[in-house]
């Protein structure tokens, strides 16, 4: 009989193994139904063959250490997990590899999402907290373009928030960027970001001249670069420049409503876009998206791809879903239009798709006040 423990000790009472009994037939029975097993033909026909548990220690939180079959890698697990999950009585799993043969596979009872994740002070700015609780955290310099989409109380706004409050504290940083809702960028009127920013609907024309300003210095930029480099180190006297779009799609609307005869403003303003994405990484320039649903008649596909952190709120239907996260379960896409607020998916460049909790400022009361006190 192979060794079992209960919190780390080792037992073999009858309780134990009747809960290990039940663990072993309920993975078999989960993986089969995954089809997370190899199939070998034998001379009674096809055998199926399930990774194999080695150890398991009972909770919580209850771990199995499980041996892979010949072709599996941990990714296939992670892949699988959440249809695994509920027939092993668990939320959800968290799969860590162990070189590579073996995973260990927590079983997570309850969601670890449901809490609030305070914004605390730490490295570089804080994105959220994953499902292990670990942090998510980088520093600004090394963000990559982004895209964010999230309907109506999603938290997308309050993740905003946030992001914007530790990025303004900070001295090599530069918040550029168009808002044509007028709130986003109205506490950032005495700061010495105002002049980078564009606000509200009174002057339309306003939102091309603000993103007119940053492909200029971005072209100067990039004519600055010392023959030996291909990049610009981010610092005070260079800062970063970070164009936020709040409502993109919305903004992209009203400037097409004013087409005319030999006078398009939203193409112009697609076109700036375009090239802020295409050429202002080497030039210390992030562009981050704003959207409640990034459609691809609105946020095409050259945005889509330039945006390497995607990240999704609540959504409307697993399409939206997948317009950011090509790829995603099924289960996981549809299961995220029912998302609680500041619950969201992240895609990041090495990284499986995360399903992240966004940190809590507060309300607007509160970003406000932040954005004030950092300034």
């Amino acid at each position: 009989m192979s060794l079992f423990t209960r919190n780390r000790r080792p037992f073999r009472d009858r309780e134990g193994e009747a809960m290990v009994e039940q663990l072993l037939i309920a993975w078999t029975r989960a993986c089969e139904g995954a089809e997370l097993v190899r199939t070998v033909d034998t001379v009674t026909g096809p055998t199926v063959i399930p990774p194999k548990l080695v150890d398991i220690t009972l909770g919580p939180p209850t771990v199995l250490i499980a041996e892979l079959q010949p072709g599996m890698i941990p990714a296939d697990v992670v892949a699988l997990g959440p249809r695994i999950a509920p027939h092993m009585n668990a939320y959800g799993i968290r799969v860590e590899p162990i070189g590579h043969r073996h995973v260990r596979v927590t079983l997570i009872a309850d969601d670890p999402l449901d809490t609030l994740v305070e914004l605390r002070a730490g490295r570089g700015v804080l994105l959220g907290a994953d499902e292990a609780g670990a942090a998510i955290r980088t520093e600004p310099a090394d963000l990559p373009h982004a895209i964010v989409q999230g309907t109506t109380r999603s938290g997308k706004s309050v993740w905003t928030y946030s992001l914007l409050a530790q990025l303004v504290a900070r001295d090599d940083v530069l918040i550029a960027g168009c808002d044509p809702t007028g709130l986003l960028f109205r506490p950032f009127a005495a700061t010495r970001h105002n002049e980078w920013q564009s606000s509200g609907l009174a002057d339309v024309d306003a939102h091309e001249k603000a993103l007119r300003r940053v492909v200029e210095a971005m072209d100067d930029r990039i004519r600055e670069l010392p023959d030996d480099r291909d990049t610009l180190d981010v610092t005070p006297a260079r800062p970063l420049l970070v164009v936020v779009l709040e409502e993109y799609p919305g903004l992209l609307r009203v400037l097409d409503a004013g087409k005319s005869r030999g006078d398009d403003p939203g193409a112009r303003v697609r076109a700036l876009v375009s090239r802020l994405l295409a050429e202002g990484h080497k030039a210390g320039i992030r562009v981050v998206i704003l959207a409640q649903r990034a459609e691809a008649s609105v946020v095409g596909a050259l945005e889509r791809a330039q945006c390497s952190l995607r990240i999704s709120f609540r959504v409307d239907s697993r399409t939206s879903c997948e317009l950011l996260h090509p790829g995603t379960d099924p289960a996981i896409a549809d299961a995220h239009t029912t998302a609680l607020p500041g619950v969201a998916l992240m895609s990041r460049p090495g990284h499986n798709l995360t399903r992240f909790r966004a940190p809590f400022l507060g309300g607007y009361r509160e970003y406000v006040h932040a954005i004030r006190d950092a300034s």
